[in-house]
């Protein structure tokens, strides 16, 4: 299992598009998902409004903003090739 912690806020149509693709990916590579809104804690908003959404993998790496299909896929070999 590959967890993943996925920041986002509502209305956030590029955080929609990357909620999309991890649904998209959770069964094939048995994604253990944290969905995190970032409005729930000042800190985190601070930390994170500009660079939404962000998915934080196992390892300390991070994706965010535009997250291209690809570059997702090719780091979730990597985990998955890990384990």
């Amino acid at each position: 299992m590959i967890k993943v912690r996925f920041y986002y806020k509502e209305g956030c149509w590029l955080c929609a598009t990357a909620e999309e693709m991890l649904n998209g990916l959770e069964e094939k590579y048995s994604l253990d998902i944290e969905k995190i809104d970032i409005t729930s804690d000042d800190e985190l908003y601070e930390l994170y409004r500009y660079d939404i959404p962000v998915i934080e993998f196992e390892d300390g790496s991070t994706f965010h903003g535009r997250i291209k299909r690809k570059e997702l896929l090719r780091k979730l070999e990597e985990l998955k090739g890990r384990s």
